[in-house]
């Protein structure tokens, strides 16, 4: 199948399983702008947003008289020959935003009782930025964790990486997923996949990047706030927690075995006050985890497996999400 044969609405087609060509097609959806550097942003970049400067660089703008204090290296001789007067050419520096995306496929994610599984919709998402970012010129690298494996690729602007890019992520995404549905594998949760994965990205990402974060947060730690706190000091970071509404609330009673992949319990939502409770315990993350990437200062937002994919807002300027309430 090629990118011409699948249409926009089959992305958002109900699935736990991808395609390469569904992430191809993810581009339909990339109708939204990768936004400029927040003012807290430190570094000097480099590449597709223009600098208020002018100066040496790699684009060129104009041509204009010389003028005291210009730098003679910049004089355009063969204008200056024909005028008769000394011009000197002018640059206008060109600038990127890079773009980094670390996508956590833990075991967990690997659910969903609405749609799709969360880890099936954090790799719609994560490629819907990569081809908003791309098809703005902006170079894009990825990082992609799981319990046992990691993939990395550098910041690039070029196609054929960019495909390479989404190539990983998709035989990341479906070996995890016939290993643990197909295979019969036992879940495994690493509680320092993430936390290793921040401090890998502390190396990889260089100042003045937006960092996509797509997971779940089921392991986080005072270890991954120091790691993102070092981070947003010279990047923008947009954490996604993606969850599932089976998390929220559970819709009927009845009793119910849940495993996290090492404990296996028994539940009965029957009891008096018990989906209350569930609730109630949601709530009490989704709140702690907001506040936990706003003490970092990352943006955040929830995002749920019943949500559809337009619901998305690439640009975290305009997600400012709040607790209990989607944008």
């Amino acid at each position: 199948m090629t990118q011409k044969t699948i249409s926009s609405k089959q992305v958002g087609s109900n699935s736990i399983e991808l395609s390469l060509e569904q992430l191809i097609a993810c581009q339909y959806w990339a109708r939204d702008t990768i936004p400029l550097p927040n003012k807290k942003s430190k570094a000097h970049l480099v590449g597709g947003h223009l600098s208020p400067y002018k100066g040496r660089g790699m684009e060129f703008s104009e041509v204009r008289q010389y003028q005291p204090g210009d730098d003679i290296r910049t004089i355009d001789w063969k204008v200056t020959a024909r005028t008769g007067e000394v011009h000197t050419k002018i640059f206008q520096e060109e600038r990127e935003r890079p773009v980094f995306l670390l996508l956590d496929l833990q075991d967990s994610m690997f659910f969903g009782s609405k749609k799709r599984f969360k880890s099936t919709l954090a790799c719609l998402q994560a490629a819907r930025v990569f081809w908003t970012a791309h098809n703005s010129g902006n170079r894009v690298g990825a990082l992609f964790s799981t319990a046992t494996d990691h993939v990395e690729l550098k910041p690039s602007n070029r196609r054929q990486n960019g495909l390479r890019l989404l190539q990983h992520m998709l035989e990341l995404h479906n070996h995890r997923l016939e290993s643990i549905y197909r295979q019969q594998q036992a879940f495994t949760i690493n509680s320092n996949a993430l936390c290793d994965a921040l401090s890998r990205l502390r190396h990889l990402v260089k100042g003045g990047s937006l960092i996509y974060i797509f997971s779940d947060f089921t392991n986080l730690s005072q270890s991954c706030k120091q790691d993102l706190i070092h981070l947003a000091q010279h990047n923008d970071i947009h954490a996604v927690m993606i969850t599932d509404p089976l998390e929220q609330s559970i819709p009927v009673a009845g009793e119910f075995i849940v495993s996290d992949g090492d404990k296996t319990v028994a539940l009965n939502s029957a009891r008096p006050g018990f989906k209350t409770r569930y609730q109630e315990m949601f709530h009490d993350k989704l709140v702690k985890t907001q506040a936990f990437f706003q003490e970092a200062q990352c943006s955040f937002v929830e995002y749920s497996t019943a949500q559809e994919l337009s619901d998305f807002a690439i640009n975290p300027y305009r997600n400012r999400s709040i607790s209990g309430k989607r944008t």
